[in-house]
């Protein structure tokens, strides 16, 4: 099962997530955060909020192509990190800050609700994020120094979502994303 990337969500939804934060916040801290929301979207609603491919790290899982926007990485496409870079600022050690306010409205109230409640959840973690993640996300798995991905599929199994569940998702995604590549 494979989500199409929004990159105006994904602005959106970091940038609620480091407003709330104060306006700075920690990088593993936030890609914690946006992968815990859209895990828990996935679960309630079979979609994610950004669209964004959910990777196994050593440190954990994360957003990938947030992550890598995140990080400034030669993998991002360079007018994705372009308009990125209008909102969210180049990493200043292990932190990012808010450049300016995107559109909030990328995101429904549902959406902002669920990034609002994984940045009160990940910004209480007492221990080390990547332990707490490994240990908090069954489907997580040790990708021996490089990166894994995770299907979407695998987390609704895990959180017992019945196979005519799953297969009706997977046919709604293929559909959606089906409709987005001739509305382009």
């Amino acid at each position: 099962m494979e989500f199409r990337f929004d990159l105006d969500k994904s602005i959106a939804a970091t940038a609620l997530v480091i407003q709330e934060a104060g306006g700075k916040y920690n990088l593993l801290h936030l890609v914690k955060t946006l992968y815990y929301a859209n895990r828990l979207f996935l679960i309630e609603y079979g979609r994610t909020i950004t669209g964004d491919r959910l990777v196994s790290m050593g440190m954990g899982p994360v957003v990938s192509q947030t992550y890598d926007l995140l990080k400034g990485s030669a993998a991002a496409d360079p007018s994705n990190l372009a308009k990125w870079r209008m909102f969210i600022s180049p990493r200043e050690g292990n932190s990012v800050r808010i450049v300016r306010l995107p559109d909030f409205g990328y995101l429904s109230e549902q959406e902002a609700q669920f990034v609002k409640n994984a940045y009160v959840v990940i910004s209480g973690v007492k221990t080390r994020i990547s332990d707490w993640s490994h240990a908090a996300f069954p489907e997580w798995k040790d990708p021996q120094g490089g990166s894994k991905d995770i299907d979407p599929a695998d987390i609704l199994r895990i959180e017992h979502k019945a196979p005519e569940e799953i297969a009706e998702i997977e046919e709604e995604v293929g559909c959606v994303n089906w409709l987005k590549s001739i509305a382009q």
